[in-house]
């Protein structure tokens, strides 16, 4: 890195000799691990700790992973949404907080400055109920 900058070697994403070498060792050998992980984890007769680990490794591969999501407001830490309260906003689920907060938006009750806030704070809502 003389100039600050990578020069020479391997372009990135590119894989090295080992990981190579295990690709290609498992082709020898017809080994799909993701298939033998997907066996295991449908097979019910597997314990279910084993298969809920399997499922685990294979939802890397198709689910990102959620970060998790604090919510404060000001003074109490309460976040405040003057034409709900707390109370049935968690009695909601994620499709009826969504449609509530859509016909708001839509008949005008919601000032336009708060829509960008609320629209995160419902997106937030959603991945952790998920």
């Amino acid at each position: 890195m003389a100039l600050g900058r990578k020069t020479g070697g391997r372009a990135r994403g590119t894989p090295n000799k080992r990981t190579l070498d295990v690709i290609d060792r498992l082709e020898q050998l017809n080994c799909d691990p993701i298939e033998g992980m997907a066996k295991i984890a449908m097979d019910e007769a597997n314990p279910p700790e084993l298969r809920g680990r399997m499922f685990s490794e294979l939802a890397q591969y198709t689910c990102p992973k959620r970060r998790a999501v604090e919510h404060s407001g000001e003074g109490s830490g309460e976040i405040s949404i003057s034409w709900m309260n707390t109370t049935d906003v968690r009695s909601l689920s994620s499709a009826e907080l969504t449609d509530q907060l859509l016909q708001r938006i839509a008949a005008g009750e919601v000032p336009a400055e708060d829509v960008p806030r609320l629209m995160d704070m419902l997106r937030q809502q959603i991945a952790v109920r998920a």
